[in-house]
């Protein structure tokens, strides 16, 4: 019989122990960035700066939004003029 045609046994159980690891480890280091950010003074200094930058982000996609949009408002009045 063909390799490609024989069917998976479907009550055979998989061994996903090296998933579940990984998951762990992921989830510890995720839990200990967390409480170091929380916990320590330099972590709240790190997350005021952290929030300095993402409010400097969002200003300037704010911005760039801004200009594309009034650049296309006068495309399309140009295109209305034709």
């Amino acid at each position: 019989m063909n390799k490609s045609t024989v069917m998976k046994n479907p009550f055979v159980k998989e061994d996903n122990n090296s998933l579940v690891i990984a998951a762990v480890a992921i989830g510890a280091i995720a839990a200990g960035a967390i409480t170091y950010l929380y916990a320590t003074k330099k972590g709240f200094v790190f997350r005021k700066k952290l929030a300095g930058a993402a409010g400097e982000g969002r200003n300037k996609a704010a911005d760039y939004l801004e200009k594309k949009t009034a650049k296309l408002k006068k495309k399309t009045t140009d295109l209305r003029e034709i």
